[in-house]
């Protein structure tokens, strides 16, 4: 299905990203060729496409663990969001998205999750904005990975249920330091691929001919102050996993 959302958003051609926020997150970069990192759980296959490959990063917990704050919370996720307005400050809790282990670059099934930084002022909204930034260092993390195989990423589509909010894409805009994107056929991808490989193997036109890219909505540019702190708390970050190992289910 990664593969459709690719040829369906038009990530055909090498250098061409996208970061989907579902119930789990794939980070996706086309490339020309075989660029595997096996060590670090990065997925790399050929592309759906001929001549061409994929790297992919993949993230267990992305938008559910939005999700399950909200269920332990007792609020909607879109309620929990509206709390922190439009403000993209980064925070001073911190959050391990292992809710159910991890695939990249840990691949470790019994990792769990962290809150840490806790204190007495500390409410509901430090945490939900805990939650948006840790999955936001998950990210960091599987860019890096996908990097130690020689990938750059330059820029990237937002898909996926996450996409809906234009905080949480400014906030992984300051954290990966590079322009995101949010596009008009972000929920409809993988469908959109789909059918575009059936008009593909139908009709035999051109792939740049069928599988052009959509619409940008909006785009949100890395604010320098704010990356700057998002990196020092990707370091203290970074520290917490020995703790995740630590607890086993």
């Amino acid at each position: 299905d990664n593969a459709a959302t690719a040829v369906g958003l038009g990530a055909v051609a090498p250098g061409d990203a996208f970061l989907s926020l579902g119930t789990s997150g794939v980070l996706w970069v086309t490339t020309d060729r075989f660029a595997p990192n096996p060590a670090s759980a990065v997925h790399a296959f050929a592309h759906a496409l001929p001549g061409t490959w994929h790297q992919m990063g993949v993230m267990l917990s992305a938008a559910s663990s939005l999700a399950w704050w909200a269920g332990v919370s007792g609020r909607g996720a879109g309620d929990l969001l509206a709390e922190l307005g439009d403000d993209p400050t980064p925070g001073t809790v911190l959050f391990l998205p292992y809710l159910t282990g991890e695939r990249t670059p840990a691949n470790d099934p019994a990792l769990r999750a962290v809150f840490a930084g806790l204190g007495a002022e500390s409410d509901r909204a430090a945490m939900t904005r805990a939650v948006l930034e840790g999955v936001g260092h998950a990210v960091l993390d599987n860019r890096d990975a996908l990097a130690a195989a020689g990938t750059t990423i330059a820029e990237l589509d937002l898909v996926g249920g996450g996409s809906r909010s234009a905080l949480w894409a400014q906030i992984l805009a300051d954290q990966l330091e590079i322009p995101v994107h949010r596009v008009e056929e972000g929920s409809v991808g993988a469908a959109l691929g789909a059918a575009r490989l059936g008009r593909l193997a139908a009709t035999g036109e051109p792939v740049a001919a069928v599988c052009t890219r959509p619409r940008r909505i909006d785009s949100f540019h890395p604010d320098a102050a704010r990356a700057a702190l998002h990196r020092e708390r990707h370091l203290a970050w970074r520290r917490l996993a020995p703790f995740a190992k630590e607890i086993r289910s």
